[in-house]
């Protein structure tokens, strides 16, 4: 294990081309990558928030079972996908030595949320990406080099600060990528929507603090209030108590509870509807999930769901939230892993939606049936989409003869035409 240490540090601190590099060395694994600290107060203090929770864990899992694929835009072919072994073990396989692929993208997802920023730190090797690295949101600083103290003038540099060496690593901007929230006022640095929404989620919370104290004081249900006169030390206002109680319990008794002369009873209820609590906790719930773009039914609100609805909220959550999602991953991936000539000739780090819509067997049958009847599949395209392998002679286009180009329209009319007018005049 410490000569894994070892290498890595040797790796990490090496001056890279683009000018990124962690110039110290440390003596711990967990010195060199730091992960979140379950014992973070403030992080325990949000999660424990189960509208904001949920929120967190739909977006980080939404973004993890996603996958990475490398594709060429050109006019004749459109988006051609192209497979580069290196970029789909790093992106879909293993990112680095310690973390699956959808483990990390969870990771920085929950990140990217929860700080408003997210950082990954690009190892390579030469000119080859080795690793990915995730860094603490927490510990990361973005300094302008507005000046060229460093070297190159109006240059962006990330500092970490690490909690747990005390040290200090420096990288490049090309070295990090970076994911911030749509919230953002600099364009620099992402604003965490916890921070903006503190009123509300501390309202969540104390709701469940309120609930937490009337269930466990048993302040809920209907209780016996008992009008006397006079006053009453602890002691008899127990013993009276208690006889009440015994009576109420005793079988002989029925539905009579005796009192002294000059007492009287009264039953007080406490009901949560009454204080509209449920009303306005839904309320504080959903403007949470709004924030997030998370729709009702992912949070269990079903007061005015149905199946058609649930599917329009899928479909919305997937165009008005998980696109412009989309779009801030591939847009930075594309730019800090692909080399610039790659990106000239229209090559592009894409995420493959096709995953968020899964059909049933009989939906997925009709529509590959259709795009194979009117030449928009090949048969061994549709049985790739399915899993099954190639046949020979499935590469060709194949359909309904009846279909004609727009072009050619009316002409097969033509030569009868002709004749049968012939025959008509004679």
């Amino acid at each position: 294990m410490v000569v894994i240490i070892k290498k890595i540090l040797a790796k990490l601190t090496k001056t890279e081309n683009s000018g990124g590099a962690i110039n110290q060395d440390s003596n711990s694994l967990f010195d060199i990558l730091s992960t979140l600290n379950n014992n973070d107060v403030e992080v325990q203090q949000d999660i424990s928030e189960t509208i904001y929770f949920i929120c967190l864990k739909h977006l980080s899992e939404s973004l993890g079972k996603m996958q990475w694929e490398k594709r060429e835009i050109t006019k004749k072919k459109g988006r051609e996908t192209i497979f580069d072994n290196d970029l789909d073990l790093l992106l879909n396989i293993r990112p680095n030595p310690y973390m699956s692929a959808i483990t990390f993208w969870q990771t920085v997802e929950l990140n990217r949320n929860h700080y408003g920023n997210s950082y990954v730190y690009i190892e390579r090797d030469g000119k080859k990406i080795k690793n990915l690295w995730q860094l603490p949101s927490n510990e990361v600083e973005i300094w302008i080099d507005n000046k060229g103290y460093f070297g190159l003038k109006d240059s962006i540099w990330y500092v970490w600060n690490d909690s747990r060496s005390g040290k200090r690593y420096s990288f490049l901007q090309d070295d990090i990528l970076h994911f911030k929230t749509h919230m953002s006022w600099d364009g620099l640095s992402g604003t965490a929507v916890r921070d903006i929404l503190k009123t509300q989620l501390n309202t969540q919370k104390s709701a469940l603090n309120f609930l937490k104290r009337i269930y466990s004081s048993s302040t809920l249900g209907t209780k016996v209030v008992v009008h006397y006169t006079g006053e009453l030390n602890d002691a008899k206002a127990k013993n009276m108590v208690d006889k009440i109680a015994n009576f109420a319990k005793a079988k002989e008794s029925g539905a009579f509870i005796p009192l002294p002369m000059g007492y009287q009873a009264q039953l007080l209820e406490m009901k949560l509807a009454d204080s509209q609590f449920f009303e306005n906790n839904k309320n504080t719930a959903l403007q949470i999930a709004a924030a997030f773009g998370i729709k009702p039914n992912v949070i269990n609100d079903y007061t005015k769901s149905s199946y058609s609805n649930s599917e329009t909220q899928q479909l919305d959550f997937y165009i008005n939230t998980l696109q412009p999602l989309f779009l801030i991953y591939e847009q930075e991936l594309s730019y800090k892993l692909l080399h610039p000539r790659d990106l000239e000739k229209g090559q592009r780090l894409v995420i493959n939606e096709d995953i968020l819509f899964k059909m049933d067997n009989q939906t997925k049958a009709n529509v590959y049936s259709n795009y194979v009847q009117n030449f928009i599949m090949t048969p061994n395209e549709v049985r790739e989409a399915l899993n099954l392998p190639y046949v020979e002679g499935g590469d060709k286009l194949v359909g309904n003869g009846n279909a004609i180009s727009i072009d050619k329209a009316g002409e097969q009319y033509m030569k009868g035409g002709e004749e049968n007018k012939n025959t008509i005049t004679e």
